[in-house]
């Protein structure tokens, strides 16, 4: 769908009332349905998720000019990435400039000058942009006026907003997805992943699984178990994390907070300052009864412990106060969540599922980078090579007709054509059997794939390279497990195994594919000249399994490769275990290297 051009769509918006909703987003005056509609908009809408990331991008530069210390206001949806640019990092979502504490402003005063100046901003943005309705080229009828007046505090919404989410899952509940309100007074049990919350004063905290957390208030956080990370920017002072042992009040800082689950707890003072108060434990009663309800804990009335830059205590076990003090593990302080693939976008069939991949999103060295497809380095595959016992379920996916080149299934950008089930083994071999003689040719006797980069990838920050597979929902949920080598033998070089996916089948950005075509072959396959020899007379199949696409960003250093040394070419085996007796091997449509990072000017 053309921007230039107004639509009255299926589910009702127009595109006009679509910038406005934006608009209002901005300046915090939507009502929650509106919210919520402009969150099903953008989450069914490429064109919409461009539209709002553009704006998103150009407010933040806009507000770093105006230098304005108040937080800017996220996406509401799992694909839209907060402001960024490449010369912040994601995790750095306030908007302005740090300054010292003696010349920080109150929450409630930073709020009210972000909501002044938001709505001019995104006005004068989306004149900036171009954006054009159904009248044929004619700008929408939005006139640029003089700044509104500023609003009260009850025109400001005040939610605690979930930002991102890293393989986030949560006990007895659906997954939050990025963008989500987080509700207030509600225990969540996080299982496994991360995730980031942001509150109305611009604090952020990034919690690790496993935990259990509530969100008291608006700047307030129950911790009864796990880890925390904290960031209070300026204009964020007075933010609290409360502990079964202890209140920590931010004055302006870095914290980390890890409980245990006897109520041990610890406090990282990572930069600035807190205050941390002593809880009061309850007294258990003499008989407890079905009606009973534990009492509250109280907060004592004695002066705080102030922890300072680098300082860090435990209270609780065998410690029936404050102290003592123990070694700061600043490493454990979460500044960001780690690099990864964000999300990915592909064209659509006219029943709705994923063909072809047109972007993809990766935050590489704790910035976010949107490529198209044409910026990605494609491959050229090199060897395939079965495992010795034949695969039922063949090697070759996604075509009704077999191709000229059956490489060509992993080589375009079709997320339903690939190579699948080529050989491996449960534990990665040493790089000298990988390599061989001759590597990559069909005397090399090594089952597996291996593939040449058209132009050599450079080893950047983050990951370098991306792969998707297809998966069905009786194969393991995080994605099928594979060995990764390099082609050179040399010190310092290894195998990589990746057993996690960045997008997996349950993540909210995972697409469905159309139902997939399995091409069967009466042998096993020992070479690609093989493969393209019986290929045309394989029994092709169509599999009922619902199938996703799930992808994993994967960085060249954890192969050993130094920062800017550049790579040629991979191996790739499946990493299948002993006792999944071979029934969900890696299935491989697309591979690609991603471009070195441009420095900014």
């Amino acid at each position: 769908m053309s921007s230039s051009h107004a639509r009255e769509h299926s589910h009702g918006e127009s595109d006009s009332e679509f910038l406005g909703w934006i608009m209002r987003y901005q300046d915090s005056t939507l009502t929650p349905d509106e919210l919520q509609k402009l969150l099903e908009a953008v989450s069914r809408d490429p064109e919409k998720r461009r539209l709002f990331r553009q704006i998103q991008v150009r407010s933040a530069a806009i507000h770093d000019l105006l230098g304005m210390n108040a937080h800017v206001h996220l996406t509401p949806a799992s694909v839209l990435k907060p402001p960024r640019s490449h010369s912040s990092g994601v995790g750095a979502y306030t908007a302005g400039k740090a300054v010292p504490p003696s010349r920080s402003v109150s929450r409630n005063r930073s709020m009210k000058r972000w909501a002044f100046w938001s709505g001019f901003v995104l006005l004068a943005l989306i004149a900036a942009l171009g954006i054009f309705v159904s009248t044929g080229g004619v700008s929408p009828p939005i006139a640029i006026q003089d700044p509104p007046s500023e609003p009260t505090d009850n025109d400001v919404n005040q939610q605690v907003i979930l930002v991102e989410e890293v393989r986030a899952r949560f006990f007895g509940q659906a997954s939050l997805i990025a963008g989500a309100t987080v509700e207030q007074r509600r225990d969540y049990l996080l299982q496994s992943g991360l995730v980031k919350l942001m509150f109305p004063s611009g604090a952020t905290t990034i919690l690790e699984a496993p935990a259990i957390f509530r969100v008291a208030s608006n700047d307030r956080l129950i911790l009864d178990a796990g880890a925390c990370s904290v960031y209070a920017p300026p204009g964020a002072e007075g933010f609290e994390v409360i502990t079964p042992l202890t209140k920590v009040v931010d004055r302006g800082t870095r914290f980390y907070v890890r409980v245990k689950d006897s109520n041990e707890t610890e406090v990282h003072l990572v930069e600035g300052a807190a205050d941390l108060y002593a809880i009061t434990e309850p007294s258990l009663p003499e008989a407890v009864t079905t009606d009973w309800q534990a009492p509250v804990r109280q907060e004592t009335e004695v002066s705080p412990l102030r922890l300072v830059d680098g300082e860090a205590v435990r209270l609780g076990g065998f410690i029936d106060e404050f102290g003592p003090k123990v070694k700061l593990q600043s490493a454990s302080y979460r500044r960001q969540l780690p690099d990864r693939m964000v999300s990915y976008e592909a064209s659509s069939t006219p029943e709705g599922t994923a063909d072809e991949l047109t972007s993809v999103s990766i935050q590489r060295g704790g910035q976010v980078y949107d490529y198209s497809i044409d910026e990605l380095i494609p491959i050229e595959v090199t060897k395939f090579q079965s495992d010795l016992d034949l695969e039922p379920s063949g090697y070759l996916c996604g075509f009704r007709s077999t191709p000229i080149r059956v490489e060509r299934g992993l080589e375009d950008g079709r997320l339903t054509t690939g190579l699948i089930n080529f050989g491996g083994q449960p534990l990665p071999l040493a790089l000298h059997f990988v390599v061989g003689p001759e590597p990559n040719t069909a005397s090399d006797t090594t089952p597996g794939l291996g593939v040449r980069f058209r132009t050599p990838v450079v080893n950047d920050l983050g990951p370098d390279l991306v792969l998707f597979e297809v998966q069905s929902f009786l194969n393991p949920p995080e994605g099928d497990p594979f060995h990764v080598y390099p082609l050179v033998d040399r010190a310092g070089l290894k195998s990589h195994t990746v057993t996690k996916y960045d997008v997996t089948i349950d993540s909210p950005i995972s697409r469905r594919i159309a139902p997939l075509v399995f091409h069967r072959f009466p042998f096993p396959i020992q070479s690609i000249s093989d493969l393209n020899a019986v290929a045309a007379s394989a029994s092709a199949t169509v599999s009922r399994n619902q199938f996703h696409v799930v992808a994993v960003a994967i960085d060249l250093s954890d192969l050993g490769f130094q920062v800017g040394e550049q790579v040629e070419g991979l191996f790739f085996q499946h990493a299948v275990t002993m006792d999944s007796e071979g029934k969900s091997k890696v299935d491989p449509v697309f591979i690609a290297g991603l471009p070195p990072i441009v420095p900014e000017k």
